[in-house]
């Protein structure tokens, strides 16, 4: 047990209200949170803009059966573009679109070629 959730138990034990500069201090030395600057933690991009590229052919097949707001329209202005897939996501699946994201990048975990089994 660290010295800090010591500190904690044994507040909480004495019935301390006075410990909240402890769990403030506690929080800081975790770093800074990524949701602060932006960043959501579960969404981690795998690909880069070549693979995406290199993978679209592909992709977009499983892409339009797995998520079928997207038109064919759509799927030829994006084109291999990971720029512009992420604007047709927000298009079509706003509200979803870490969701959206998420899968993609599952996708693209699963059809590495560095990682088959």
């Amino acid at each position: 047990m660290t010295l800090t959730k010591m500190i904690l138990s044994a507040a909480v034990l004495c019935g301390l209200v006075a410990t909240a500069p402890l769990w403030v201090a506690e929080a800081r030395s975790r770093g800074p949170d990524p949701r602060a600057q932006g960043e959501h933690p579960s969404v981690v991009l795998v690909m880069n803009e070549d693979q995406f590229k290199g993978k679209w052919k592909q992709f977009k097949g499983d892409l339009k059966k797995a998520w079928g707001d997207f038109t064919d329209d759509d799927l030829k202005q994006i084109e291999g573009s990971y720029e512009k897939f992420k604007g047709k996501v927000q298009e079509r699946y706003g509200d979803r679109k870490e969701e959206v994201t998420r899968w993609a990048d599952e996708w693209f975990k699963k059809h590495d070629g560095s990682n088959r089994d």
